[in-house]
C-alpha cells in the first residue's frame, strides 16, 4: 500500500475514534493552562501566560516520564546527596558551581523566559503534589526555576581538557625518556582517557533536509527532522499555545522548558544535527617561582583564586556536609598542574546562561531575519540547524561558540603556551563567518553530522576560507546515500519525502559486493562450500535491508569480519574530495574479503541457523506488547533509515538506538502540514497507552498526522485538562 495512503488512512481512522473517550474538562483559574491530549498522547498547551506555558510543559513531562524528570531537577539543584546520601553527592559539586552562575544571571533573562523556568518547577511541583502516593519518597515539591534554568548553563569540559593535558604530559614524558608507559597516576589517567567510549559506527547524531518551493509539487518549503540517538534520550512532543505571542509544535527534551531540538510555528521550522565544533582551548601558563599560588602573565604575577564549595548530604536521620576547593583563574577553570606549570581552559559556552532564552526567540520568530537575530545570541554551544519557512527560504548553518585563535588550533592534543593577552582567544567567531548555505541552486540543503562544507553539491564551500578549528571531514556513506536521494531534479510531494526517508538500501552494498563477488570468482575459495552458498545468497539480495531481505544479514557479518581483517585498507579506494559521492569503494584485500566470507557464512548459520535469514527475523521493535520485524541498519554501512540494535538472551536483535522521532513538515499558505513518529511512545510508563502505540508503526515506515490547527487540536481531543494546583 503506498505511503500516502497510509498516512491518510491513519489521519481518516483518526477522525472516527469517540471524541470523549477517556477525556474530562475542567475550568482553569488564572495562569492555570489547558492540556488537550490528542492520539498517541500528544501533548497540546493553551496557555494565558507563559508561566502557564511552563506549568503544563512541566506537569505532563512528569504525567510522562514521572521520577525522571525530578531526579534531573535533582540533579541540577544539587540534592543528590541530600535525598539519597554520600555516595551520591559527586555531582554535587559542580552543580553548586552552576548554581552560583544562575543566581549571577536570572535576574538578566527576560520576564518571558524567567516565567517559563519558574512555571515549568511549578508544573513538576504539581505534579509531585498531586500524585504523592504513587512516587517514591525522595521525590518532594521543592523546586525552583533556577533548578531548570542551572539546566541551561554552559560550561568548559573540565574532565576532557584534564585529560588532553595528561595526554600530553604522558607522550612528553615517553619522547623524553624513550622509556615505556609506567604505572603511575597520570598513566592511568591517560590510558583512561584514550579508551574510545563508542564503538567506530555509534553513528549517534541526526539527519536534516530542506527542500525549496522549486523542488516540491506543492511548490511549498519542506523541512525534515530525524535524530539517531539512543531511545531512552528523551524526545518528546508538545505543541504550546499562548495566543498572538507563541504557537510552536516540536520536539522538548525531557527535563527541561527549552531544550527544543527541532520543530516549527506557523511560519518557519527547524531541524537540528550534531556537529562537532573545537569549542575550547587548552593554555599552558607559567607558575611563579617566587609566590605560591601564582602564575605569571601579562608581565606580572596573577593570584589563583580558589572557590570553596560545600554540599549537604543525608546521613541516616541527620546530614552531613563536605566541603572542597576547586582552583581557578581569571581564564578559566584550572584543569591540572605540575611543579612550574599551570594549565587551564578557555570555553566559548562557558558561563553562557541565555539558551533558553535564545529557543524562545527561535519559537517565536516570523521570519528568517528574526530567527537568525535570536540565533546572533550565539547562546547554543553546538549543532548544525537547518531551515524552511513559508516565504520559501532554506538554510543549514553549522553553530558552534568556537573561538577566534590567534594562534594555531591545539585541538585536542596540545596545550598552547600563553604568556599575555595576546596569546589567548578573546572573541567567537562571528555568526556571518560560519560556515552556512542558503538558497543555493538545485532546490536543496541537507546534512548529516558531517562537516558543513557539502550541504549542496552545486554550492560547496571551500574549507580554506575557514578558521582551522571550524569542523573538517569526509562525506561519509550516509551522507552520501541522502544525496543519492534529494540531489537531483525531482519534485516531492511531503508524503514523498517520508518515503525516502525510510529508504531501506545499505550504500556499502552498492559500493563493495561486486568486487566481493569477483573476488570469490577468482579465490581458490570459489568452490568451498561455504563460499559458494554466500555468493549465491549475495547474487540475489537486493541490496537492502528491508524486513523481508535476504542476504543483509549475511554481508554485514561479512563486513564486520573483513574489516577487522583488512584494518585501513578495507576499501580499494579510500574517500577522496575529488570523487566525493563516489568514493569509498571497492575491495582493498580481496583475499581476505572471501576469507571472511566464508567465516561470516558459517557464523550466521551457527547463530541464527540458516545463511539466507531475513533481516526483519533477527531485527525486532519490541516495546510493551509489541514485537515486530523493522528495517534499518547503521549510517557506517550506508544506511539513511539508522538503527542500531541490541542482542537479546534468545538471540534477536531489538532496536534500542537511532530512527525514533522523526518530523516532517511542509509550510503552506497559511497553516503548516505535517507527519510525525515517536518510535518509543510518548510515555516510558508501561501501564500507559502512549508507551508502545506507536511502535509497529514505525517499524512499518508509517507516520501520524501532526494536529496543530485549534480546530483540529478540538477535534481530536481525547482528554481535557488542567494541572492539579
Amino acid at each position: 500500500m503506498p505511503l500516502a495512503i497510509r498516512l491518510a488512512r491513519a489521519a481518516l481512522g483518526a477522525l472516527v475514534v469517540p471524541l470523549l473517550l477517556g477525556a474530562r474538562t475542567v475550568g482553569r483559574q488564572g495562569e492555570d493552562p489547558i492540556i488537550r491530549r490528542t492520539e498517541f498522547g500528544v501533548v497540546h498547551i493553551e496557555a494565558t501566560t507563559f508561566r502557564g506555558v511552563g506549568i503544563g510543559l512541566g506537569y505532563t513531562q512528569a504525567e510522562d516520564y514521572r521520577e525522571r524528570v525530578v531526579m534531573s531537577l535533582l540533579r541540577a539543584k544539587g540534592y543528590m546527596g541530600r535525598t539519597f546520601g554520600k555516595d551520591s553527592l559527586e555531582s554535587d559539586f559542580a552543580a553548586m558551581r552552576v548554581h552560583e552562575r544562575v543566581q549571577q544571571t536570572y535576574h538578566l533573562l527576560d520576564a518571558d523566559t524567567r516565567d517559563m523556568y519558574d512555571g515549568f518547577a511549578e508544573g513538576v511541583n504539581r505534579y509531585i503534589r498531586a500524585n504523592r502516593s504513587a512516587l517514591p519518597a525522595w521525590a518532594q515539591p521543592i523546586f525552583h526555576g533556577h533548578d531548570v534554568a542551572a539546566g541551561d548553563i554552559g560550561t568548559a569540559n573540565v574532565t576532557a581538557a584534564r585529560n588532553l593535558v595528561l595526554r600530553a604530559l604522558r607522550k612528553d614524558t615517553v619522547a623524553r625518556t624513550n622509556a615505556p608507559p609506567g604505572n603511575d597516576a597520570d598513566a592511568s589517567a591517560f590510558d583512561i582517557a584514550a579508551r574510545p567510549v563508542l564503538g567506530s559506527d555509534a553513528d549517534v547524531g541526526s539527519n536534516a533536509w530542506a527542500l525549496a518551493p522549486s523542488r516540491t509539487t506543492s511548490g511549498r518549503a519542506i523541512l525534515l527532522r530525524n535524530p539517531h540517538l539512543n531511545w531512552n534520550a528523551g524526545y518528546w512532543e508538545a505543541h504550546v499555545t499562548l495566543p498572538g505571542k507563541l504557537d510552536f509544535y516540536g520536539d522538548f527534551r525531557i527535563g527541561s522548558a527549552f531544550s527544543v531540538v527541532g520543530g516549527f510555528n506557523r511560519d518557519l521550522g527547524w531541524a537540528t544535527t550534531n556537529n562537532a565544533p573545537d569549542l575550547e582551548e587548552v593554555y599552558e601558563l607559567e607558575l611563579d617561582p617566587s609566590t605560591p599560588d601564582h602564575y605569571r602573565f601579562d608581565g606580572t604575577s596573577v593570584p589563583v583564586r580558589y572557590d570553596e564549595v560545600t554540599v549537604r548530604y543525608r546521613d541516616g536521620d541527620s546530614t552531613g556536609s563536605l566541603t572542597r576547593r576547586f582552583a581557578t583563574t581569571a581564564l578559566g577553570p584550572v584543569v591540572h598542574r605540575t611543579a612550574d606549570k599551570l594549565y587551564i581552559v578557555r570555553a566559548g559556552p562557558e558561563g553562557e546562561y541565555r539558551a533558553g532564552a535564545q529557543f524562545l526567540a527561535m519559537m517565536r520568530a516570523r521570519s528568517l531575519a528574526e530567527w537568525k537575530r535570536a540565533l546572533s545570541m550565539r547562546a547554543r554551544a553546538t549543532s548544525n540547524l537547518t531551515y524552511a519557512d513559508r516565504a520559501g527560504n532554506i538554510l543549514t548553518i553549522w553553530m558552534a561558540s568556537i573561538p577566534r585563535l590567534p594562534h594555531r588550533s591545539g585541538h585536542d592534543s596540545l596545550p598552547v603556551p600563553a604568556k599575555s593577552s595576546a596569546d589567548i582567544w578573546t572573541r567567537l567567531i562571528t555568526l556571518d563567518s560560519l560556515p552556512q548555505v542558503q538558497n543555493p541552486p538545485g532546490g536543496y540543503v541537507h546534512n548529516e553530522n558531517d562537516a558543513p562544507h557539502y550541504a549542496n553539491l552545486r554550492a560547496l564551500l571551500d574549507t580554506a576560507k575557514y578558521p582551522e578549528n571550524v569542523e573538517r571531514g569526509e562525506l561519509r556513506l550516509r551522507s552520501q546515500h541522502a544525496l543519492q536521494l534529494i540531489a537531483n531534479s525531482r519534485k516531492f510531494s511531503l508524503e514523498e519525502v517520508v518515503r525516502r526517508k525510510h529508504s531501506m538500501r545499505m550504500l556499502l552494498a552498492d559500493r563493495v559486493k561486486a568486487d566481493l563477488l569477483a573476488a570469490v570468482q577468482a579465490s581458490p575459495l570459489a568452490t568451498d562450500t561455504s563460499v559458494e552458498r554466500a555468493a549465491a545468497i549475495l547474487r540475489t539480495w537486493d541490496n537492502t535491508v528491508a524486513p523481508d531481505s535476504r542476504g543483509g544479514l549475511l554481508f554485514e557479518t561479512w563486513w564486520r569480519r573483513y574489516q577487522s581483517l583488512a584494518r585501513d585498507s578495507a576499501y580499494a579506494e579510500k574517500w577522496s574530495l575529488a570523487r566525493l559521492t563516489q568514493t569509498p569503494r571497492g575491495i582493498g584485500q580481496p583475499a581476505k574479503a572471501v576469507e571472511a566470507l566464508r567465516w561470516a557464512t558459517i557464523e550466521t548459520i551457527r547463530k541464527f541457523g540458516q545463511a539466507n535469514v531475513a533481516w526483519g527475523e533477527v531485527h525486532r521493535v519490541r516495546r510493551g506488547s509489541v514485537d515486530v520485524p523493522v528495517g534499518g541498519c547503521s549510517g557506517a554501512l550506508g544506511c539513511f533509515r539508522v538503527l542500531s540494535y541490541e542482542e537479546q538472551p534468545d538471540g534477536k536483535r531489538v532496536a534500542n538506538s537511532g530512527d525514533g522521532w522523526v518530523l516532517a513538515v511542509e509550510f503552506g499558505a497559511r497553516v503548516p502540514r505535517a507527519f510525525s513518529i515517536l518510535a518509543y511512545g510518548q510515555s516510558t510508563d508501561p501501564a500507559s497507552p502512549n508507551h508502545d502505540d506507536q511502535a509497529a508503526m514505525f517499524a512499518r515506515g508509517e507516520f501520524k498526522p501532526v494536529w496543530f490547527t485549534a480546530q483540529d487540536v478540538r477535534a481530536h481531543t481525547k482528554r481535557e485538562y488542567v494541572p492539579t494546583p
